[in-house]
């Protein structure tokens, strides 16, 4: 670096001294244009004397980079977790429903459940006593239904098949194979009230 010095004039005309340290004539004029100055003289200064605040023009040099880094991991630590807990129960969710059937025939309804361990229970379709079919909102979007069985089994008064596919159609076979079951056992359902009203003879 070399100091100068300069003469120059400012806006309106009035002329200005400076001493200036920079690399050459060029940086001179680049900084004093920068204040508003335009250089009339430039003269390089041979005095030994050093000015503490006498502006000194350094060049940038190449761009580096000093730091990059990204966020830790750690924010997502909640995330994380809830997956761990959460995803086996989803599997094991998943496979239970799979290992759950329910399988209607002419004759009976049968039911087997359990992933571990199989538990088989069947209901003669001759029991059933009446049918209820329910959709909620999002069955109807999505085509499913569930359906309830009321029976006359003391084993299984109540019989669900949840959410399944052609609901609609299903609780018709039900309904039809439940009629012609009867018809060939010759079993008829009674009220509770009328079994209870005396019954008059002659």
């Amino acid at each position: 670096m070399q100091r100068f010095n300069v003469e120059a004039v400012d806006s309106s005309g009035k002329s200005v001294r400076r001493t200036v340290q920079a690399g050459s004539i060029g940086d001179v004029e680049r900084l004093l244009a920068s204040e508003g100055l335009t250089v009339r003289a430039v003269a390089a200064d041979t005095s030994t004397d050093q000015n503490p605040d006498t502006p000194t023009v350094k060049p940038a040099g190449p761009e580096e980079v000093v730091w990059s880094g990204t966020p830790s991991q750690w924010l997502n630590f909640w995330w994380y977790l809830s997956c761990v807990i959460l995803i086996p129960i989803a599997i094991w969710k998943f496979i239970e429903l799979r290992s759950t059937a329910f399988t209607l025939t002419t004759q009976r309804i049968k039911l087997e459940s359990g992933v571990l361990s199989k538990a088989y229970d069947q209901v003669e379709l001759y029991r059933v006593k009446d049918t209820v079919l329910t959709r909620t909102l999002l069955q109807r979007m999505l085509g499913l239904g569930s359906i309830k069985m009321i029976t006359s089994d003391p084993s299984q008064p109540e019989l669900v098949f949840p959410s399944i596919s052609d609901s609609e159609n299903v609780r018709e076979m039900i309904r039809q194979n439940v009629e012609r079951m009867r018809r060939l056992r010759g079993v008829r359902e009674l009220d509770v009230a009328d079994e209870m009203l005396p019954h008059s003879h002659g």
